[in-house]
């Protein structure tokens, strides 16, 4: 694997021009220029396409706490909680005298909070449950894997990822429990709906945006030493490279492209493995088919 200083040489030597002996720390114009290319190249390859080399699992265990307070008609704020420790606007809350739906929007203190909703009725003492609802993304997220989304606890997917329009009116609609959570991805985390029990599992798949490497193996999202590496293939990188340095110069670049191009297939197509697909696929039972059935008899 190429470091960026070799990159920088290989492509300095193969269009023409003056190959450095340093990159991030050079005062050479030119070659700070192929440095920003190369790193905005780097994360634009990144949204290109699944790399397996990218792809990365999250597992969130979701949080929620049973604590006791009062609520009065009207009131936006709930007084008397027993603890507030660990609570954030991320929770949502629900129990008796509460809306559905109903989040925090403030911590004010020890013993109170303040929902985003009013309170439909007056209690002293009653048991409400804080689920939070919003958990952030992985630091290194780029984009999602769609339909990679389950709730491992129950062995169930994730419902979504939910549109705005079908967000607004299950919080809003008159119909809303139900045992499935619903998913959507919003304000660069994962938000979940109705609030979830504590202790569930989750999981995900996404794309890193850590296409970079220092020496000692550690993802970054852009190249900040000389001695750094990249995930991608030597030649597509540098094949893409001298393609964003031609278009950027003013240069004919209809050859660059296409071998860009062609190599990028090239690289897509060997990356991972694919199923075989069928031309004319059999429905049936996921337990009862020719695949539960043993090569060499059946035990004994």
């Amino acid at each position: 694997m190429a470091t960026l200083l070799e990159l920088v040489q290989n492509f300095c030597l193969e269009v023409g021009i003056s190959s450095p002996t340093q990159v991030v720390t050079s005062s050479d114009t030119q070659i700070l220029q192929v440095l920003a290319l190369a790193n905005r190249f780097g994360h634009d390859l990144s949204r290109e396409f699944e790399w397996q080399e990218l792809d990365k699992e999250c597992i969130i265990q979701t949080q929620g706490t049973t604590v006791s307070g009062n609520t009065t008609v009207g009131s936006y704020v709930i007084t008397g909680l027993t603890s507030t420790t660990g609570l954030t606007t991320s929770y949502g809350i629900s129990g008796d005298n509460i809306a559905p739906f109903a989040q925090i929007v403030s911590v004010d203190s020890s013993t109170q909070v303040t929902m985003n909703l009013p309170a439909t009725g007056t209690a002293t003492g009653s048991s409400l449950v804080f689920g939070q609802v919003q958990y952030a993304l992985p630091s290194d997220w780029l984009k999602q894997i769609p339909q990679t989304e389950w709730d491992r606890s129950n062995r169930w997917p994730l419902l979504g990822p939910q549109s705005p329009q079908d967000w607004q009116s299950f919080k809003s609609g008159i119909v809303y429990a139900g045992p499935r959570l619903r998913f959507r991805i919003l304000g660069n985390t994962l938000a979940i709906n109705p609030p979830p029990a504590a202790s569930l599992n989750l999981a995900f798949e996404y794309i890193s945006n850590g296409w970079a490497k220092s020496a000692a193996g550690v993802p970054q999202s852009k190249f900040l030493a000389d001695t750094d590496t990249f995930v991608f293939d030597d030649s597509l990188m540098l094949s893409g490279l001298k393609l964003r340095w031609l278009q950027t110069k003013g240069f004919d670049y209809s050859y660059a492209q296409k071998e860009y191009m062609d190599y990028l297939s090239t690289c897509k197509a060997q990356n991972k493995s694919a199923p075989v697909l069928s031309m004319a696929p059999m429905s049936g039972s996921v337990l009862l088919t020719n695949r539960n059935i043993p090569d060499g008899g059946w035990p004994q």
